[in-house]
């Protein structure tokens, strides 16, 4: 039933949706981590003052970019004509740590001098904001 109406739909739709490039994906995952976790920002677009967030999301996105690869490469049993863009792990990494990674890339733009420092167990603020970060990160994957 589900398959002749998703069909039915495709057949219907005298515009199909383009495909997305590579680069749309990396901004569009980019684009969904940051507002995630800076819900406050209602996702507005970002302007010109607006110069810490802007340098928040190029790190962001700077982060995600390795991380997008195709689905065909990314999913052990991707579909037919299966052509987009997935996120994904890299160098070995699980995706608990890559979200580990994610969350530090985006503590330390907004606390540029302490990249590189670990977070000290008695900095209850610090490691607070840090959790609320890692909490909100999440992408799906090969349709998962």
């Amino acid at each position: 039933m589900v398959c002749a109406l998703t069909i039915a739909l495709l057949l219907l739709n005298p515009n199909p949706a383009k495909a997305e490039s590579r680069e749309q994906a990396v901004d569009r995952l980019t684009d969904f981590l940051f507002y995630k976790v800076n819900p406050q920002l209602n996702n507005r677009k970002l302007q010109t003052g607006d110069r810490n967030y802007i340098t928040e999301w190029q790190k962001l996105r700077e982060a995600i970019d390795p991380r997008v690869k195709p689905a065909q490469e990314v999913c052990n049993s991707p579909g037919p004509g299966d052509i987009g863009w997935e996120f994904t792990t890299i160098n070995g990494e699980t995706y608990e740590q890559t979200y580990d990674r994610l969350a530090d890339t985006i503590f330390y733009s907004r606390h540029p001098q302490r990249t590189g420092q670990p977070i000290p167990k008695s900095d209850k603020i610090s490691i607070s904001e840090w959790s609320a970060i890692r909490q909100y990160m999440y992408i799906s994957n090969c349709g998962l």
